[in-house]
């Protein structure tokens, strides 16, 4: 155990599998700004620390990695990106490489109908979504071959305030309901999630995509990994249309992607959002074959990364565990 190399993770809450992956290669070093969280357990070493909006922050992390001879630190709250990011060079100083993809990147998967605007005159298919002015069109003309639509927030994660609009009644109430929200085409058919890895450079290393058979309030309970070549296909589409914003330190993609799909029932496949971290379902990649804490190891060594196309066709069923502590009187 002694020999490994030192992963951080921030915001762990209760991520066990993917620290029980990652540990066959990295001692886990976990920090999370509340001390009553599952995944505490799991880890090599837990530090409390201050939410990344409060201060001191960055300094008690940059002092964490110090103490712990952290390599490599991957953040898995959106909130932390921005912030982690601006002292990117701060942590390199001092040893720790911040596997996250680049600030314009970010912003364009935190931004749904900045998603769009980027990807609408590429070669992925993306949902249209509606200017403010077209959807008083629809209302106004009554344009039904429009309906159904999707509204959801423009900044939201997870499943949190996403309706499907089937009549104007519910058009009108929900557009102005849902705070900041954007209005889109509404794509039925099969949803994928695909577990990516890129290395240092933006190349693709895992392209896993599992079929989401049911989710529970934003997360996946039941999935199963599928070689959907026309999935992977629109993947690599992706990833490849997103390093052309590489910046000026070089840096485009880094590290985990989590990318949403639709796939229509005459096999028209749709980009739905970019999140660029570990997916919850992410555990069901690793069981596939989806080495990550290996590869992740190699990139810092400065190996030459390869593209792996294999992976096995397994299926989760997720069901909910249990820690237990002792209280203190």
């Amino acid at each position: 155990m002694e020999n490994k190399p030192s992963l951080l993770l921030t915001s762990i809450g209760k991520r066990v599998q993917l620290i029980k992956h990652l540990s066959k290669t990295f001692n886990i070093i976990g920090v999370d700004a509340g001390d009553i969280n599952p995944a505490k357990s799991f880890v090599h070493k837990f530090y409390k620390i201050p939410k990344a909006s409060e201060k001191n922050y960055i300094e008690i992390l940059l002092e964490i990695c110090k103490i712990e001879k952290v390599k490599v630190l991957i953040p898995l709250y959106e909130g932390e990106f921005e912030i982690l990011h601006n002292e990117r060079s701060e942590f390199y100083r001092i040893g720790t490489v911040i596997l996250l993809s680049n600030k314009e990147i970010l912003n364009i998967c935190k931004d749904k109908e900045g998603t769009y605007k980027y990807f609408v005159d590429s070669k992925v298919n993306i949902p249209k979504v509606y200017s403010e002015t077209e959807i008083e069109d629809i209302l106004t003309y009554g344009d039904i071959d429009k309906l159904p639509l999707i509204v959801k927030p423009r900044y939201g994660m997870g499943s949190s305030n996403v309706f499907k609009l089937n009549n104007f009644k519910e058009l009108r109430f929900f557009k102005e309901y849902v705070n900041d929200g954007i209005i889109q085409e509404f794509i039925d058919g099969d949803e994928y999630t695909v577990d990516t890895l890129v290395d240092l450079n933006g190349n693709p290393i895992y392209v896993v995509p599992r079929k989401r058979i049911e989710v529970r309030s934003g997360e996946v309970v039941k999935s199963a990994t599928e070689r959907n070549q026309g999935i992977i296909n629109e993947t690599l589409r992706v990833i490849e249309h997103l390093n052309n914003l590489r910046d000026e330190e070089k840096l485009a993609l880094s590290g985990p992607l989590t990318i949403q799909f639709f796939k229509t029932w005459d096999g028209k496949v749709y980009l739905l959002e970019i999140n660029p971290r570990f997916g919850g379902g992410v555990p069901l990649s690793f069981e596939a074959g989806a080495d990550y804490g290996k590869k992740i190891r190699e990139m810092l060594k400065g190996k030459d990364m390869e593209y792996v196309e294999a992976f096995d066709e397994v299926m989760m069923l997720r069901y909910e565990e249990a820690t237990f502590e002792s209280v203190k009187s």
